[in-house]
C-alpha cells in the first residue's frame, strides 16, 4: 500500500521549548546541517541505547523502535544499555547521561511528557515516567517513519530506503487530554500505540511495559455509593443514613446531608486507600498508587433524598447538584489532610446535573459531566449522535459552559451510541466528534471517557474510522480532522477508498435531513431511511467491493459496513418492499447479515454463547416477521416481540429466569417468571393477582394505567391470550410493566417520535399466559407468569377505548 504524505499536526507543545521541525521534506532541505541518517539501504550506523536502569516501558519502547525500523528499512539496530555502550552513533532512550548533559534528564517532567532531540550526531528520545519515553517513540515512528496504527490487526509501515531527521531537531510535547479512553478496548499493544491510557472505564490495570495506565482506586470508577455501603456494613447500619423517598420510605441511596454519613464515608475511603496501597506493595509490580477515587452517587434517574436537610440544601443551591457537591467537598477537605495529592471524583448526571449556585468544587474535586441523550428514562437534553455545536445541542453547550466556570477539574462520561434504541441503524458522527472534542478542550476538560462498545444495538457505521480519528484528536483536538479522515480512508480501504468516502458522506448528508434529535426518532419514522437510501448505500458498497480487487482484508473491511445497513433494512423490510420492485431478496440479506455478525464479533474480540443465541433469535425474527393477529391486521401498530421485547428490570438486576423457550409463544420464546423474582431468595408470590400497566417516570410517581386481573378474567386453558392494558400518549419516559414486582418492564421509547409536533396516542395490549394452581385451580403445571408480545395500536383521543 502506498504511503500517504504526513499531514502536519501538533501536540500540546510546552512553551519552554518551541517546535523546530515537523519532519516535512521542505524542513529537511532547509536544515543548516546534514540530517541524521538513522538507517539507509537496510543498514544503520546507530544502536539503540537505553538508560540504566530502564523501566519496562522504556525497554518496550526500544523494542518497538527496532521492530518498526526493521520493517520499514530492513535495518536491525542492536539494543544496548548505556553503561555497555562502546561508542558510535546512538538513539538514546529514557534517562540517559547524554540526555542529562543536554538538559533533558526528564526527572521532573509529566508522566506522559516526551522530547525528541538531535545532539552531536545522536538522537535523544526521553520523557517522564511511566509513559513519556514510550510516547516519544510513537511520535518518532509516526513523524519520521510514516507508521500508522489503523486497527488492532492493521499497521501501515511504508517501506523506505532511509530514515532521516534534521540535525537541529528539537521537539517536546504531551497529549492534551490527561485521561483518554474510548470504551471499546481493542487490545494491546494497539490501544497503547494510539496512546490510550485508561481501560475498562479506568478499572483495569495493564502491564508495566505499556507504562501502566490511569486506574481508579477502590471500590470502582463510578456509581460507588452503594459499594461503600455494601463493603462496610459496620459503618452504614442505621436506617436514617439512607435517603428518604418522596413517599416517606427509605431508598438504597444514602442521605448526603447527614453529618454522620459524611464522616463515615471518609472513614471508608481511608480504608480503600490503605487497601489499594497495601495490595500494590505486596504485588511488587511498581505500579503507581491510584490518584483518583470515585464518590459518584448510584446510577438511576431518581434517588434524591427528600429529608428536610437535603430539601433545604437543594433549595439553597437551586439544584440537587449542590447537595452532591457539598457532600463531596466535605469529604475531600478531610481526605486532603492526609492525602493532599488525591482527587475525589463526583458527577453531574440525571437528577443532579443542573448547575448549582453558591458552591464550587474544591481544588481536589473533579466533576464528571454525563449528558445523556435518549439513553435513559429521562427526557433527552442532548443529541449525543451530533456535534456539541449543533443547534439542537445549544442547551447542552450552555450547561457545559456554566460548569466550566466553577470547576477547577472537569471530566466527561460521553456516549457514541443510541442506548435508547433497540434496532441497529447506520449513522456517522466522525466530524461531529472532532467538533465536540475541540469544544471540550476549550471548556477546560482534560479527562475523557466515552461509551463506544460495539454490541447489540450499537453497531454503527465506520467504527474503525471513528476510533482512529477520536484517538488522534485526544492527543490534540486542535488539529484539522479532514487530513485524518483522508489518511485513514486511503490507508484502510486502498483502491476502495473513493467509494467508501462517498458512502461516508452520503450517510452524513442523509442523516442531516432529520430535524429532530437522531436517537429520539425511531428508525421506522426516519424520513431518510427510504428506498433510495438503501439502494444507493448498497450500490456504493458494491462498487467498493469491486474496487477492492479481491484483496481479502480490504473486502472484509468494506463488507463490515453492510452490518448496520442490512439489519435496518430487515427491520424495515415490510414498509420498504411493499410498493414492489424491491431489488433485494430477504433471505440473501439475512444470510449475509449472519456472516457479518460472526466476522465482526471475531474482529472485535469474540462473543459469548449467550450472544450467539441472541443473534440467532434476532435473525430468525428478521427472516420472517411474525404476522399480526387478525384483530390488529388493519391497524397501524408497533409489534414488540422477539428482539424488540426486552422486559429487563429497570433496576438493572438479572431476572432469575428471564427469556425462556416456550413452544406456545409467538417466536418460541417468552419472558417468564417462575418461582422467584430479583434474587433466588425473593418469592414470585404468584398468589397475588396478576397485574400490568403503564407508568411515566416524569409525569407521576403513580401508575398512569394499572390493570389487575380478577379470577374470572384469567383463562383456564393456560395458553396465551390478549389483554387490554390501557391508553397512552407517547413520551420519552413511558414504561410498560408486568407482574406486581415490576420485575418485567420496558421503556416504550419506540413509540416516541421527537419529529412530530404532537405525539401519537396508542392502545396497549399484552399477550399473557398464566399457568399453575395459583392462577388456574387444579392445574398440575408449575406456577408461571409469561409474556411473549406487546402491541401498541395507534388511536386518537376521540376514539372510544376497546
Amino acid at each position: 500500500m502506498s504511503h500517504l504524505p504526513i499531514a502536519p499536526y501538533m501536540h500540546h507543545i510546552l512553551s519552554m521549548l518551541a517546535l523546530i521541525s515537523l519532519f516535512h521534506a521542505d524542513c529537511l532541505a532547509a536544515a543548516s546541517a546534514p540530517p541524521l541518517v538513522l538507517a539507509r539501504d537496510g543498514r544503520s550506523e546507530y544502536a539503540i541505547v537505553l538508560g540504566a536502569p530502564p523501566t519496562a516501558a522504556e525497554r518496550f519502547a526500544a523494542e518497538e523502535l527496532a521492530l518498526f525500523l526493521k520493517s520499514s528499512t530492513g535495518a536491525l539496530l542492536p539494543i544496548v544499555a548505556e553503561p555497555e555502550y562502546s561508542g558510535g552513533r546512538g538513539i538514546f532512550l529514557g534517562r540517559t547521561a547524554l540526555a542529562a548533559r543536554h538538559g533533558a534528564d526528564a526527572a521532573g517532567w509529566g508522566e506522559e511528557e516526551w522530547a525528541i532531540r538531535a545532539a552531536d550526531g545522536h538522537l535523544i528520545v526521553t520523557g517522564g515516567r511511566p509513559r513519556g519515553t514510550l510516547y516519544g517513540i510513537y511520535e518518532l515512528l509516526e513523524r519520521v517513519g510514516g507508521v500508522r496504527f489503523l486497527d488492532a490487526r492493521t499497521d501501515h509501515v511504508p517501506r523506505r530506503d532511509a530514515w532521516t531527521v534534521p540535525a537541529d531537531l528539537s521537539l517536546r510535547g504531551q497529549p492534551v487530554f490527561c485521561r483518554r479512553e474510548i470504551g471499546w478496548a481493542r487490545g494491546q499493544p494497539f490501544d497503547v500505540r494510539l496512546r490510550m491510557n485508561s481501560f475498562a472505564n479506568a478499572w483495569r490495570e495493564i502491564e508495566a511495559k505499556y507504562g501502566y495506565c490511569i486506574k481508579y482506586g477502590g471500590p470502582y470508577t463510578t456509581h460507588t455509593h452503594h459499594r461503600y455501603v455494601a463493603d462496610f456494613t459496620d459503618l452504614f447500619d442505621q436506617p436514617d443514613f439512607f435517603a428518604r423517598t418522596q413517599r416517606g420510605g427509605r431508598d438504597t441511596q444514602v442521605c448526603m446531608s447527614h453529618p454522620e454519613v459524611r464522616r463515615r464515608f471518609g472513614v471508608a475511603l481511608r480504608r480503600y486507600i490503605q487497601k489499594d496501597r497495601q495490595a500494590i506493595r505486596e504485588a511488587g509490580t511498581g505500579a503507581p498508587y491510584p490518584r483518583y477515587y470515585s464518590l459518584v452517587p448510584d446510577d438511576g434517574s431518581s434517588g434524591q433524598c427528600f429529608c428536610e436537610r437535603c430539601l433545604a440544601l437543594a433549595n439553597r443551591y437551586g439544584s440537587y447538584a449542590g447537595v452532591v457537591l457539598e457532600f463531596t467537598n466535605e469529604i475531600a477537605e478531610d481526605i486532603a489532610r492526609d492525602y493532599p495529592d488525591l482527587v475525589l471524583v463526583t458527577s453531574a448526571y440525571t437528577y443532579y446535573r443542573d448547575i448549582p449556585a453558591g458552591i464550587r468544587p474544591r481544588d481536589n474535586v473533579m466533576v464528571r459531566i454525563a449528558q445523556l441523550g435518549a439513553e435513559f428514562n429521562t427526557a433527552p437534553r442532548r443529541d449525543t449522535l451530533r456535534s456539541m455545536l449543533h443547534p439542537l445541542n445549544a442547551g447542552a453547550c450552555a450547561e457545559w459552559e456554566a460548569w466550566s466556570k466553577i470547576c477547577p477539574r472537569l471530566d466527561v462520561h460521553d456516549y457514541w451510541g443510541p442506548w435508547g434504541q433497540q434496532v441497529v441503524w447506520p449513522y456517522v458522527n466522525v466530524r461531529g466528534t472532532a467538533e465536540t472534542l475541540k469544544f471540550y478542550h476549550e471548556q477546560g476538560l482534560r479527562h475523557f471517557f466515552v461509551e463506544a462498545a460495539l454490541s447489540d444495538h450499537r453497531f454503527y457505521s465506520f467504527p474503525d474510522l471513528q476510533y482512529y480519528v477520536g484517538a488522534r484528536l485526544l492527543l490534540d483536538p486542535r488539529q484539522p480532522v479532514e487530513p485524518l479522515i483522508d489518511e485513514f480512508l486511503t490507508l484502510y480501504y486502498g483502491p476502495a477508498a473513493p467509494a467508501m468516502r462517498q458512502l461516508l458522506e452520503y450517510i452524513e448528508g442523509r442523516q442531516g435531513e432529520e430535524p429532530a434529535m437522531l436517537a429520539t426518532v425511531p428508525p421506522r419514522n426516519r424520513a431518510y431511511f427510504d428506498r433510495a437510501f438503501f439502494v444507493e448505500a448498497d450500490a456504493l458498497l458494491a462498487e467498493a467491493e469491486t474496487r477492492a480487487g479481491g484483496d481479502p482484508d480490504v473486502t472484509a473491511r468494506v463488507r463490515q459496513e453492510r452490518l448496520p445497513l442490512d439489519e435496518t433494512m430487515l427491520f424495515l423490510w415490510d414498509a420498504l418492499a411493499r410498493p414492489g420492485d424491491w431489488p433485494f431478496a430477504r433471505d440473501a440479506v439475512a444470510d449475509r447479515l449472519e456472516g457479518l455478525y460472526a466476522a465482526t464479533y471475531a474482529k472485535c474480540g469474540g462473543r459469548s454463547d449467550a450472544r450467539v443465541a441472541a443473534d440467532r433469535a434476532r435473525l430468525a425474527y428478521l427472516r420472517e416477521l411474525p404476522p399480526l393477529p387478525p384483530r390488529f391486521a388493519d391497524k397501524q401498530v408497533l409489534n414488540l416481540c422477539g428482539p424488540l421485547l426486552t422486559l429487563v428490570s429497570g433496576a438493572g438486576r438479572p431476572v432469575p429466569r428471564g427469556r425462556a423457550a416456550d413452544p406456545d409463544a409467538v417466536l418460541g420464546q417468552a419472558w417468564r417468571i417462575e418461582e422467584h423474582v430479583w434474587t433466588e431468595d425473593r418469592s414470585a408470590q404468584h398468589e397475588k393477582p396478576p397485574q400490568f400497566g403503564l407508568s411515566d417516570t416524569q409525569q407521576t410517581p403513580e401508575f398512569l394505567v394499572r390493570r389487575v386481573l380478577s379470577p374470572n378474567e384469567i383463562p383456564a386453558d393456560e395458553r396465551y391470550h390478549w389483554h387490554y392494558v390501557g391508553r397512552m400518549q407517547a413520551t420519552p419516559t413511558m414504561y410498560f410493566y408486568a407482574h406486581h414486582s415490576w420485575v418485567f418492564d420496558q421503556r416504550l421509547f419506540a413509540a416516541y417520535n421527537a419529529a412530530l409536533p404532537e405525539q401519537k396516542h396508542y392502545d396497549a395490549y399484552i399477550s399473557l399466559k398464566l399457568e399453575g394452581p395459583a392462577y388456574v385451580p387444579g392445574s398440575k403445571r408449575p406456577n408461571a407468569f409469561s409474556v411473549d408480545r406487546l402491541i401498541l395500536v395507534e388511536t386518537t383521543p376521540a376514539e372510544a377505548p376497546p
